[in-house]
């Protein structure tokens, strides 16, 4: 009970330092976040004409030594960062859709990408980063299983600058090494093609519907998916024989969408696995998602039969151990 009651209480020093720069800028929680952290790492707090102010500079001086940041163990700044930064898409009101991805999902993507990424250095893009949650907590587990090698060129692209920054804070804390593109990923990508792409994908509509005229994806009346265009984008951009792992809503591997998209699908990639997640993860039905994983056509890609599982609970230690061994079953028998 200690441990949490210490955390706590380190948090809300924390909360309450980005609470006053927040008050002091007039800015948003993000943003206050973001700067805080900067003034904590260069051990400095920045002023821009004139703000904050004085008075302000010399109080946030007195908490931040309060907080003995640079005897903080690196897992701990991280993780109150983390919190933060959840508070941080609450708090701005911003999309659903910018909300981190639990932990535990990242831990299934990583033991299913060690199975199948190639032991050498590889290009891994997120294109619709956020916060960067999944991709650093994956990187972070595939560095632990390769004996803390770090095989990795990481790159990220999201249209909302402040979950970018948000995102190249949380690079620095986890030592990491990471490109960050502004842009909308529906567009051309600015970035090498990867060897590999990981991401929770972004659900609802696309509203600009020029952009997207020449997509197969795209709807016949109306806003189009973004969902079914950036599996399409992704699919154009990774390099041949490159993979894709991907949380999808479930509703377009089934169904009136799934009907129109999964034949789509199947013609373009080999389809590697398909993970129905427990129900009791998400709110109601129409929020519910599974783990899609591809691989694109070319290099030394070739068919091989589906890992398909639904994870039961994910609450147990067992249910991952249990999950993991029919995973070796499979890559045993199919892939090795």
């Amino acid at each position: 009970m200690k441990n949490i009651e210490k955390f706590e209480q380190l948090f809300n020093q924390f909360l309450q330092c980005v609470t006053i720069l927040q008050e002091a800028l007039n800015v948003s929680f993000a943003e206050a976040l973001t700067e805080t952290f900067d003034n904590l790492e260069n051990n400095k707090i920045k002023v821009e004409m004139g703000a904050p102010d004085e008075e302000t500079v010399a109080k946030l001086g007195e908490m931040y030594k309060k907080l003995n940041y640079d005897e903080l163990p690196r897992q701990t700044k991280i993780q109150v960062f983390s919190y933060l930064a959840l508070k941080a898409v609450n708090d701005d009101g911003r999309d659903v859709n910018q909300m981190p991805t639990p932990p535990i999902l990242a831990t299934i993507i990583a033991l299913i990408m060690q199975k199948l990424l190639p032991d050498k250095e590889l290009d891994i893009l997120d294109p619709a980063i956020g916060t960067g949650n999944l991709l650093y907590s994956v990187i972070n587990q595939l560095k632990d299983r390769n004996h803390s090698k770090n095989l990795y060129r990481l790159y990220g692209i999201d249209n909302d600058e402040d979950m970018l920054n948000l995102a190249d804070v949380a690079a620095h804390l986890n030592d990491l090494d990471i490109e960050l593109y502004c842009q909308d990923a529906i567009l051309p990508w600015m970035v090498p093609s990867p060897d590999a792409v990981v991401s929770d994908l972004p659900i609802g509509y696309y509203p600009l519907d020029e952009n997207v005229k020449d997509f197969a994806t795209k709807s016949d009346k109306g806003h189009s998916f973004a969902h079914l265009l950036f599996i399409e984008q992704i699919i154009k951009n990774l390099k041949p024989g490159g993979f894709g792992f991907l949380l999808v809503p479930k509703s377009i591997l089934s169904g009136k969408v799934g009907a129109d998209f999964m034949p789509w699908l199947t013609k373009k990639v080999y389809l590697k696995s398909i993970i129905e997640l427990p129900d009791s993860m998400f709110q109601n039905k129409f929020n519910q998602k599974s783990i899609l994983v591809f691989q694109n056509h070319g290099g030394s890609a070739v068919s091989s039969e589906v890992f398909l599982t639904k994870l039961d609970s994910l609450k147990s230690e067992e249910a991952l151990v249990n999950f993991n061994v029919k995973l070796n079953e499979w890559y045993t028998k199919t892939i090795h």
